[in-house]
Formats: C-alpha cells, sequence, structure tokens
C-alpha cells in the first residue's frame, strides 16, 4: 500500500470532513522482494514511445496504433506495461494458430488491455511486488498475479506474471510509468473456478464433489446486471472534491482445495471416501442430495469458499495502521459460503489455528490459480469446521473486525485496503442497494468511504455517515454463546449523538461520539505501566468505555492507539446467542444532519474471556 507524506494525509482528512456538508445536497502475507541489480533507468520516454523506438517491439507498438491506445499511453499518468516482446508474439500467434491479420479491434483491444495497469497513483516497480495479485487490476479489469522461483544459481528470483509469463528486465522507468519487458504475452483467463481445477489435473476428487453439489453454479456470477449507476461517470463532483461511485457491480470468488495427494494422505481416494469424511463433521441430513446446503459434502466443499475474490497476499492488511510487534499476530475473519460459519486466517495464510500452533497451510507455489472472476488456493492439509474445536478452540477469543471487512462488494469491487493515498478522488460513495445484504442505510443517510494511513483507524478505512442517518450493519456470525459486543470510533468535535441497536433492540442510552477520554464520563488516564492501568480500564468499562486496542498503530505521533485519550471503543452491550444466524448493529442520528457517524471497527469476545483480556 502507498504510502504518502503524513501531513497530506492529514490535509486529506480535512478536506474530507469539510465535504460532508456538501454531501447532504445529494448522494453522491510474506514479502518476497526480489534482490539484486533492478535495472533502474529513466530513458524520457513513455510507455507508447518506448515501444515505437525499437525493433523488438513492432507488434505491441502496432497494436497501440491500431487500436488508438498510442494516445493514451503518450499521456501523463501512471501506467504499468508488462511488455511482451516480438518472440513472444510469434509464439502466442504459433500457440493459437492465427496470425496478427486475422484479430479484430476488440481483441487487439483486450491484448494492450491484459498488459497494462492504469494507477491513480503508483508505478509497480518490483519492489512493489509480493507473492499474489498486483493491488489494481489490469485495464481488462483482470488481476495481474506475481509468483517467484530461484534462478538455479541460488543468488536470486525469477520473477512469474500469471505464471506463464517470466520478467526479463524490469523497472525501465519511463515519464508517464514503468515497464517489465516479458518473454510471453499474457491472456485473461475466461474459466471459471470449476474449470481452473479439472485444468490443473491435480484436484480430481473435489472438481467432482464441487460438480456434485452444484456450488460452482454459485460461483459463476461476475457482473450484477440488475445494478445501475446513478452517475455512469464513476464520479461525483461536490465543490472541489470528487469522489469515485463504482459504475458496476462485481462478484469474485476464492476457493480452497485440497489436491488429490492430501486427500490421499487423509485416506480419501474417491468421491465416496470424501462423502464419508464429510459426514463425520457436518451429519447425514439429506445424505443422498449433494445439491441440499443441509447434505454433508455440499457443507464439506461450501466451506472452502468465500464469496469475495482474493489473491494469497489479499488477505490481511498489510498498511501502516499496525503496530509492529503484532504483525505476526494479524489474523481476518470470514464468513464462508457455509453459512453462518467463519474461517480464521492468520498471518503467514495460517487457516484456523489452533492453540497448539496446528493449522491448515496453503502452498503458495501452487496457489493464486485464476479464473475469470477469483482464484484458487491449494491447502495442504484437510479444511473442515469442526465444531468442537472451532467454538471451544479457534474462535474462543475476540474477535475484531473492520466495517469494511463484512460486505463482500467491497473486497470485490477494490474499495476495501484500497482508498489510503487516492490522488484522484477524495473517496468513494455507493448507492444504498450496493451492500445491501450486509450493509444497508437509509435514502436520507450521506454515506462516505474514506481512508488513510496516517489517521487513527482500524485497518486505515473509514466509514463516514451523514444526514439523517440510519444505517444496519449485518455483524459477523459467531457461534452460539453469551458474547459483549463493543464499536471502536474516533472522537471529535464534528462527530454526533448516535442510538445503537443490536438486532434491532435499543442499547441505552444515546452514545455522544463527541465526548474525549478525558471527560468524566469515560475517565480515561494515560498508561503508567503499573497495576493501576488495569484498574483504570475496569473503571472505564463499568462506565461502557474501554481504551483502543494497542496493537492498532498511529503516525500520528508514533504510538498505538491505546495512548490516544481521542480514540475509544463503546461497550454496547452483553447478548447471549442461542443458535448460529444473523446478527445486526443499527446505528441512527438522533441529533443534528450536519453531525457524522465514524463507523470503524467492533469486536465480539466471550464473556468468560473479559477477566483475561490483554490490552491489544
Amino acid at each position: 500500500m502507498k504510502k504518502t507524506d503524513t501531513m497530506d494525509r492529514i490535509k486529506n482528512f480535512i478536506k474530507c470532513g469539510i465535504i460532508v456538508a456538501l454531501l447532504s445536497m445529494t448522494v453522491v502475507g510474506c514479502d518476497d522482494e526480489v534482490k539484486g541489480d533492478s535495472y533502474y533507468t529513466f530513458t524520457g520516454s513513455t510507455v507508447a514511445s518506448y515501444c515505437a523506438s525499437s525493433e523488438s517491439f513492432s507488434v505491441f507498438s502496432e497494436l497501440l496504433n491500431d487500436t488508438g491506445l498510442e494516445s493514451l499511453l503518450s499521456t501523463y499518468g501512471h501506467y504499468t506495461c508488462f511488455l511482451p516482446d516480438d518472440d513472444a508474439f510469434d509464439r502466442y500467434f504459433a500457440s493459437i494458430g492465427r496470425q496478427y491479420a486475422d484479430l479484430s479491434d476488440d481483441e487487439k483491444r483486450e491484448i494492450v488491455y491484459n498488459h497494462v495497469i492504469k494507477s491513480a497513483a503508483t508505478d509497480y516497480l518490483s519492489e512493489h511486488f509480493e507473492e499474489g495479485s498486483l493491488p489494481e487490476s489490469n485495464m481488462n479489469d483482470k488481476y495481474v498475479t506475481i509468483s517467484y522461483k530461484s534462478d538455479g544459481s541460488g543468488k536470486g528470483l525469477i520473477i512469474n506474471v500469471n505464471k506463464s509469463s517470466t520478467i526479463v528486465e524490469k523497472d525501465i522507468e519511463v515519464h508517464n510509468g514503468v515497464i517489465h519487458i516479458i518473454d510471453n504475452v499474457l491472456t485473461s483467463s475466461e474459466e471459471f473456478l470449476l474449470n481452473v481445477l479439472e485444468e490443473s489435473g491435480e484436484f480430481a476428487i473435489f472438481a467432482e464433489a464441487l460438480r456434485l453439489t452444484h456450488l460452482n453454479d454459485s460461483t459463476e456470477r461476475i457482473i450484477d446486471e440488475n445494478y445501475v449507476c446513478p452517475y455512469p461517470s464513476g464520479e461525483v463532483r461536490k465543490g472541489e472534491m470528487i469522489f469515485k461511485i463504482p459504475v458496476t457491480k462485481r462478484y469474485g470468488y476464492t476457493l480452497f482445495a485440497e489436491p488429490d495427494e492430501v486427500m490421499r494422505h487423509a485416506g480419501i481416494n474417491s468421491i465416496q471416501d470424501l462423502v464419508a469424511y464429510a459426514g463425520k463433521y457436518y451429519g447425514n441430513e439429506d445424505a443422498s442430495d449433494y445439491t441440499s446446503r443441509k447434505n454433508a459434502l455440499n457443507k464439506f466443499v461450501a466451506y472452502h469458499l468465500l464469496d469475495r475474490q482474493m489473491s494469497t497476499n489479499s488477505f490481511l492488511y498489510n498498511g501502516a495502521c499496525t503496530s509492529a510487534n503484532f504483525m505476526s499476530e494479524r489474523k481476518e475473519y470470514y464468513e464462508t459460503m457455509l453459512t453462518f460459519r467463519l474461517m480464521e486466517i492468520k498471518a503467514g495464510n495460517k487457516i484456523n489455528t489452533r492453540r497448539d500452533g496446528n493449522f491448515v497451510g496453503i502452498d503458495e507455489s501452487r496457489s493464486n490459480l485464476s479464473a475469470v472472476n477469483g482464484f484458487v488456493h491449494t491447502l495442504t492439509s484437510m479444511l473442515v469446521y469442526d465444531e468442537d474445536v472451532m467454538t471451544n478452540d479457534v474462535l474462543n477469543k475476540r474477535i475484531r473486525f473492520d466495517f469494511f471487512n463484512v460486505p463482500p462488494e467491497l473486497t470485490n469491487n477494490n474499495i476495501r485496503w484500497q482508498l489510503s493515498g487516492m490522488t484522484d478522488a477524495s473517496g468513494y460513495v455507493i448507492t444504498n442497494d450496493f451492500c445491501k445484504k450486509h450493509l444497508s442505510f437509509s435514502e436520507e443517510t450521506e454515506i462516505t468511504m474514506w481512508a488513510s494511513d496516517s489517521w487513527t483507524n482500524f485497518e486505515a478505512d473509514e466509514l463516514k455517515l451523514n444526514g439523517w442517518y440510519d444505517f444496519t450493519l449485518r455483524m459477523l456470525p459467531v457461534p452460539p454463546g453469551s458474547y459483549e459486543i463493543r464499536m471502536g470510533y474516533r472522537q471529535e468535535s464534528w462527530r454526533g449523538i448516535a442510538q445503537l441497536f443490536v438486532d434491532n433492540e435499543i442499547q441505552g442510552i444515546p452514545r455522544d461520539l463527541r465526548i474525549a477520554g478525558s471527560d468524566p464520563q469515560v475517565g480515561w488516564i494515560p498508561d503508567t505501566g503499573t497495576s493501576s492501568d488495569a484498574e483504570n480500564d475496569k473503571a472505564m468499562h463499568n462506565r461502557g468505555y474501554m481504551k483502543a486496542p494497542a496493537s492498532i498503530w498511529t503516525l500520528q505521533g508514533q504510538t498505538t492507539l491505546r495512548e490516544k485519550e481521542t480514540c475509544l471503543r463503546i461497550v454496547i452491550g452483553q447478548f447471549n446467542f442461542q443458535e448460529y444466524g444473523a446478527h445486526y448493529l443499527r446505528g441512527k442520528n438522533v441529533y443534528a444532519p450536519d453531525q457524522e457517524f465514524h463507523g470503524d471497527y467492533i469486536e465480539i469476545i466471550p464473556t468468560s474471556l473479559l477477566d483475561t483480556e490483554d490490552i491489544y
């Protein structure tokens, strides 16, 4: 995630605060850095003129001219071009049995788009690369994946792009971006997840299970044809401020799959063996109907699926808002397509880590298999939702999640973790039906999505609500049990007063988000490193407040949020959930339309752990 100067971030925040009033008029992993020489040059050329200046790139240059894209790649901007040479095109045409003259204009344009990332702020030098996908999609709206392998000498790494091409020369800086020369033409996958499994040849049993359950049918949506963007340009201007709004609504999926060798190691050699294995964990209801959501095989497969498209470097937040000594403890929770069942992913891409250290791993070298609308990742052991293990071990802890974590639309449409450092807009707005299942709000609600690595937010992202807002967030589901629910926020004078509800039941008196920690109603006292810290924590908790976590870092003073009296957690209440199901947090403005609600993060913790909870 690109980092900018702290003061610039603060200025951006101030500007975003100012535009809230204007909005009332209208809805508007592991770092595998390549070592060695980097071939840094600056030619003074543009992407287009660099291609035209060498006979080695005559085909790509001709593509630019024939499609009219030569003028685009000659203008100022931030373009990252993975540039195939003419030899690469010779191999490409031989592989498809066609010649350049056979290509239609649309096909020519698609080839160019597959090789170019147009960014608002970033030229993707190799120092930005890590195993997985680049943060922004190419001009064909597909993600470019990066992987590494040894060069055989033990002295360096070879960089592969989309697992099909190798970078032969990197980091050629030009006036409007950067060029990486590659040895094969990049193509976009037009296959769905099931096809990727079948073509791999390593997932015969899992592919059969996916087909028998018909869950592959649930992973083949690409675009929501019913979504209508009220601003076809994708931008909303208010005064001097510009906000982006999604022009289309994309779907995406992530599939975790055990290859046949992992199945065999677990004693599974056929689909019948897998059916029996699944029954041990998911019961025998509707045993003869694999398409039933109550069927054990169906549940087994569904727990391997997420309704958001994520490469292996996209599971966890990697920005500046995490304390350095907490990086190895980062974790995220995602609801799987086995409804109301969570998956935990911890730093190192460890799935469902137990107290004894055991976890389900991901084979990085055999993952990030790209489909038209998602990725397949290879597991190193069997993945199941074991009721006892998940309830009493993996999920028996404080579960903290960002507001932006819950709606998959924010991930699938490149909003979550992509807002910090925006230079071409002040943030995003969405329509009130964009995330309706997980985040709904009234027509009177004015919503802004903004982020900054230099502010005091968990994972940088921030949900800002103005007007006579009335919103409802479907929280992450947890196993049945007794829990305390809290909400994190930053106090500011421009915040307002909100009435909070859980499952539409009113929770206490309205909460004034303008009150700082030093107010007697809160009772915040700076830490002293003595036993009095715990005493202050208890006194604050009794008043319905908590200090912010010590694991969240801010560049404001180079400290943790726990040291900021403006950063607080509201204790909403304690609840007894009798079964797996959806639970909702609602916030309603009860003060004034020009005052703001700050949606940052939520915590759900078993009440049995309150006395032993840490400060992180």
